[in-house]
Parts: structure tokens; C-alpha cells; sequence
């Protein structure tokens, strides 16, 4: 039964509030980074390297965050991690201040960053869901979308002013002081959600891959995404490449550009808000759409053209993941929410490390508008071979084979 966004609990407005002006803060500091690493090195490789860094923790921690969450809970476990991401901003604002930050100091500030967002993901989206309760997964879904990227409009907007009017470390001070809703949130207006009758880490973690794996509404999806991944979702290395070598665009021409993949992300959280689905036709269909864009990059650079192929792109990107993302969250039992939030992680961001480094190889090598066309083709090609297997139901066919080879 559809739920209409007014039936949403209050808690979880006031909790969708605080995420909302903490994400803002983020995408003002990400903004921030990358024009930083390119001030500090040159180089889109060493970008693609950052991020590879900031990305890899999701790889490493996403199961043992699962871990983390139902034995401490979903709202302790979001509570720390936020502090310790406000303490690292203020850190990293101190040292540009100075003038004292270089280059593997950034690095390791993204990786710890990383580890903090990774050990965070897994309680956040199973604390939502949980929440929302079970009639608003679908639609949560879409809004959870559509805050992430009307912040990722305003957030690299804001950033860039910061940037042109105060300096870098403002953007990374805003990002700091961000995380202070949120944080009261955490504190005083929720109760925490134990999990004192879940399955053990490990157990979960097995269930919930065996579970996603053999239903269809959800291997289909998360494949798509895992492909799309690693050759096209990673804006935060092509896009600042792309402005300032392609474009010839400043920090606030750059702004402007991830507000375009914002807008239009934002209109895909709300078709997915309006239209709730969770299939792998749309997501396939958003993956493949992806590759058109970035072959439409590959163009001769132009200012409009690269607006409206960024704004379908964040439509794009927004539907395949809001729509993957309710495929799980609609079809996961409760008891394995957090565990299978981990898999959904490591399947959709434990691709950006691997994605970031071959975007900036690809920019480096072949220039931002070449490479952009080369790993869209590559997203058209994997998508193509994906529906392919999916008709000769390869997948499906998996789980029996396994079990064959065990009894042998």
C-alpha cells in the first residue's frame, strides 16, 4: 500500500532534517577537497587517488559496521561516528589555515573521514527504514534521494562562494558546524534501537547475502549498480577535472556544475518519491543512461550542453541508486535490515574505489572530455552485457550450481 509522505512519522521528519543540513555540509566540504588536491597537485590522478583512499573504507568496514550497529546500536553507532567526522573537519580547516596542510595529510584525513562514513552507512539507512516503518520504505527511498541531492545542488553552491570569499577552510568549517542538528537529533529526540534479538554478525551477514542474491527484486538491481559504479558514478573525480581543464571554469564555475547533477538527482528522488519502484528495469534503464551522458561529455566542451547532459546525469544516477535502494528495503525481513544495508554499501560505494582511480587514469590519460566518453562507452557495454546474462538467467542459475558443488 502506497504512504503518503504526510503519514511519515514525526520522528522521522526531525531525523530526515538533521541528515539534510549534515549533508549539505558535506557536499560544501567535497566541493572543497577536490579543488584543493588540484590546487596542491595538478593532477586529476592524484584526485582519483584521494577518493580511492576516502572510498576504500566502505570496502574494508562495511560488514564489521553492520556488526557494529546491532551490537551498539543503530543510533549510538551514528552518534559517534558524526562526532568524530565534525572533530576531523574542524582539524582539516585548522590546517589550511595555517597553511601548514600537504597532500598526504589531506589523504589521511580522507581515509579516516572514510572509515567514519563507512562505520556510519549501515545504521543510518537501517535506522531510517526503521523509522519510517514498514509502509514508507518505498517512498523514503525517493526522499531519502532527494534531500542527498537538493544538498548536493546547495552544498557545492555554497562551497564554492565559501571558497571564492573566505578560502578553502570556510567550506570545511561550514561542514564542521553542519553536523550539529544532527547531532541534538541523535542526542535528545531519538531512543536508541537496540538489537538485543538479532541474528549474530556473521550469521546476518550470511542470511542477507543468501537472501539478496536469490531474489529477483534485488541481484538484478544491485549488479546494475555495482557496473555503473565502477565506469560512471564518480562525479567527484571527472567533474572538477572537467571544469578546469575542459571548461576553463573557477571554483564557482565548478559549483555550478555539481548543482546541475544536483538538480537533476533531485528531480529523480522525486519521481521515485511519486512513482515509487524498486525494479531492475528502471535501474538498468537509468545505468544505460549514464553511458549517454558521459559520451555526450566527450563532445566539444561547451558551457550549456555540459549542464544539461550533468542535470540528466544526476537524474540518472539518482534513479538507479533510489531505486535499488528500495528494491532491498521492501523485499529485506527486519532482522536483517542492518546486515543487508552493509551488502548494499559495499556493493554501491565499495565500487568507488576502484571507479575513482580508472576516472582519473582515464582523464589524465585521454583528457577530461575523451575519458569521459570512453568510460561511458564502457558503462553502455557492461549494462548490454548484464541484461544479456539476465536473459539467459545466469544469475538465477547460480545459487543451484553452488549447491551442486557443495554436495560434490
Amino acid at each position: 500500500m502506497k504512504t503518503p509522505a504526510s503519514s511519515l512519522p514525526r520522528v522521522w521528519w526531525i531525523y530526515w532534517g538533521g541528515n539534510f543540513i549534515s549533508q549539505i555540509g558535506t557536499w560544501m566540504q567535497s566541493t572543497a577537497q577536490a579543488w584543493l588536491v588540484l590546487d596542491l597537485t595538478g593532477s586529476p590522478t592524484m584526485l582519483g587517488v584521494l577518493l580511492a583512499f576516502q572510498h576504500l573504507p566502505a570496502v574494508l568496514l562495511a560488514l564489521p559496521a553492520a556488526g557494529l550497529a546491532d551490537r551498539y546500536g543503530r543510533r549510538n553507532t551514528l552518534l559517534c561516528t558524526q562526532i568524530a567526522l565534525a572533530a576531523l573537519a574542524v582539524v582539516v580547516a585548522a590546517l589550511i589555515a595555517r597553511g601548514t596542510l600537504s597532500f598526504p595529510l589531506l589523504l589521511g584525513a580522507a581515509f579516516l573521514s572514510g572509515v567514519a562514513n563507512a562505520v556510519s552507512q549501515p545504521a543510518r539507512i537501517a535506522l531510517a527504514a526503521t523509522l519510517a516503518g514498514p509502509g514508507g520504505y518505498s517512498r523514503t527511498a525517493g526522499l531519502a534521494t532527494l534531500s542527498f541531492n537538493l544538498a548536493r545542488i546547495v552544498g557545492p553552491c555554497l562551497g564554492g562562494l565559501a571558497m571564492a570569499g573566505l578560502g578553502v577552510a570556510a567550506a570545511f568549517a561550514a561542514n564542521a558546524a553542519s553536523f550539529l542538528p544532527l547531532l541534538a537529533v541523535l542526542a535528545w529526540r531519538l531512543t536508541d534501537v537496540a538489537a538485543a534479538n538479532r541474528p549474530r554478525a556473521r550469521a546476518a551477514i550470511r542470511d542477507a547475502a543468501g537472501f539478496l542474491w536469490r531474489n529477483d527484486q534485488t541481484r538484478m538491481p544491485l549488479l546494475a549498480v555495482a557496473a555503473a559504479g565502477v565506469l560512471a558514478i564518480n562525479v567527484q573525480a571527472l567533474v572538477p577535472a572537467y571544469a578546469r581543464f575542459a571548461l576553463g571554469l573557477d571554483a564557482a564555475g565548478l559549483g555550478w556544475l555539481m548543482g546541475a547533477i544536483g538538480a537533476g538527482a533531485c528531480l529523480g528522488g522525486f519521481l521515485q518519491w511519486r512513482w515509487p519502484a524498486g525494479s531492475a528495469a528502471r535501474t538498468f534503464a537509468a545505468a544505460a543512461g549514464l553511458g549517454l551522458c558521459l559520451l555526450g561529455l566527450a563532445a566539444p566542451p561547451h558551457m550549456a550542453s555540459s549542464l544539461a547532459l550533468l542535470a540528466a546525469f544526476g537524474l540518472c544516477s539518482a534513479t538507479a541508486l533510489s531505486s535499488t535502494a528500495a528494491a532491498v528495503q521492501m523485499a529485506v525481513p527486519d532482522h536483517l535490515r542492518t546486515a543487508a544495508s552493509a551488502l548494499q554499501i559495499l556493493i554501491v560505494l565499495g565500487s568507488n574505489p576502484i571507479g575513482g582511480l580508472l576516472t582519473g587514469w582515464a582523464v589524465d590519460r585521454l583528457g577530461p572530455a575523451e575519458g569521459a566518453g570512453s568510460l561511458g562507452a564502457a558503462t553502455l557495454f557492461a549494462i548490454a552485457l548484464l541484461w544479456l546474462l539476465r536473459s539467459c538467467q545466469w544469475p538465477r542459475a547460480m545459487p543451484q550450481m553452488l549447491d551442486v558443488t557443495k554436495k560434490i
